[in-house]
């Protein structure tokens, strides 16, 4: 772990020993890393805000990632559940289990997306 010396004038550094406690370092830690965010995110708002068709585009990707990181985990957790109501805690879901689970999802995300695009529809 680096070192370093900062200096703080008196007032300052008695105000982040009252809000720091025992623990400064780590407390001077969080402040340096919580401004660093800040500034992240406002040089992002910022990226955003001058070339909003990329920001569009890279939302959506990570929305699309997200959701298909969502969908492995419920089929996964609906083969589960249907081994488990089949056979009891411990049994390990067959394919058949998956591709029960896999037609359920399919049909949750197709109902969605009727809905989705119903709302967008209407708001035309």
């Amino acid at each position: 772990m680096a070192t370093a010396t900062i200096s703080f004038d008196d007032a300052l550094l008695a105000q982040v020993h009252r809000a720091a406690g025992e623990n400064l370092s780590t407390w001077v830690a969080a402040a340096c890393r919580a401004r660093l965010l800040t500034e992240a995110a406002a040089t992002a708002q910022e990226w955003e805000a001058t070339h909003p068709a990329d920001a569009a585009d890279a939302r959506t990707a990570d929305a699309a990632q997200v959701l298909e990181g969502e969908v492995e985990r419920e089929i996964s957790e609906q083969a589960e559940q249907v081994a488990r109501a089949r056979a009891g805690a411990g049994t390990e879901p067959t394919t058949a289990d998956y591709l029960a689970a896999y037609g359920h999802v399919r049909a949750l995300l197709d109902q969605g997306e009727r809905q989705l695009r119903e709302q967008l529809g209407g708001a035309q």
